[in-house]
C-alpha cells in the first residue's frame, strides 16, 4: 500500500450517500487533532452515527453544499461543507461550517482546494461573504488567515464542561 504522501488525491460535489464517510473523517480528524486541546471525554463520546444524521439532514438545504477529496484507494479523507449562515445576526450571507482532513494528508494543499472549492459553489449561488467559527486554541486557525480570513469577532462555548474561545473568521468579499 502506498503511504497517505504518493497516493493521489481527487476532489467531487459530495451526495448525502457521502454522510458515513465524512462522519467518519470527522470524528476521527477531532480525536487526532485536538487531543490535548479538548477533554477527552468529549472526544471519547464523538459518534459517527451522531454525525452521520446531522449531515445527513444537511443535504435536503437549498444552499447547503460539500465537497470531499478521495485517495486513490476511493477513501473520503477530508471534507469542507459550507451554506446558509445558522447566525442570522452576522453581516454574513454564507458559512464555512466545517473543513476536516485526516492527519496524515494535511499539509499537502487539499485543504486550500476544498476551501476554494465551497467559496466557488457560494459565490455561482450569488453568496458572496463568509464566516466560519473556530476554536481560539486551535492549532489550525492560522489555515484561515492563509485562506484571507480575519478575526472580526469572538465568543464563547463549551466543550465537554469547559469554557472555550471561539474565534470568528470573516471574509468579507468572495468573489
Amino acid at each position: 500500500m502506498r503511504n497517505a504522501k504518493e497516493q493521489e488525491i481527487t476532489f467531487r460535489k459530495a451526495t448525502v450517500a457521502d454522510s458515513a464517510a465524512v462522519a467518519r473523517v470527522h470524528v476521527q480528524s477531532w480525536r487526532e487533532c485536538f487531543k490535548g486541546i479538548v477533554p477527552q471525554s468529549f472526544l471519547d463520546e464523538m459518534s459517527v452515527q451522531d454525525r452521520a444524521r446531522a449531515f445527513r439532514k444537511r443535504f435536503p438545504d437549498d444552499y447547503y453544499r460539500m465537497f470531499i477529496a478521495e485517495s486513490t484507494k476511493n477513501n473520503v479523507i477530508g471534507f469542507a461543507d459550507c451554506g446558509k449562515p445558522r447566525q442570522i445576526d452576522r453581516p454574513y450571507q454564507a458559512e464555512l461550517y466545517a473543513i476536516y482532513l485526516l492527519r496524515d494528508f494535511q499539509r499537502r494543499g487539499v485543504g486550500g482546494k476544498l476551501f476554494a472549492l465551497g467559496v466557488e459553489s457560494l459565490v455561482a449561488d450569488g453568496l458572496n461573504s463568509m464566516y466560519v467559527l473556530t476554536l481560539e486554541a486551535s492549532p489550525y486557525k492560522s489555515f484561515y488567515e492563509k485562506m484571507g480570513g480575519r478575526v472580526v469577532d469572538r465568543e464563547a462555548i463549551t466543550i465537554g464542561g469547559l469554557k472555550y474561545t471561539e474565534l470568528v473568521y470573516g471574509w468579507n468579499r468572495l468573489s
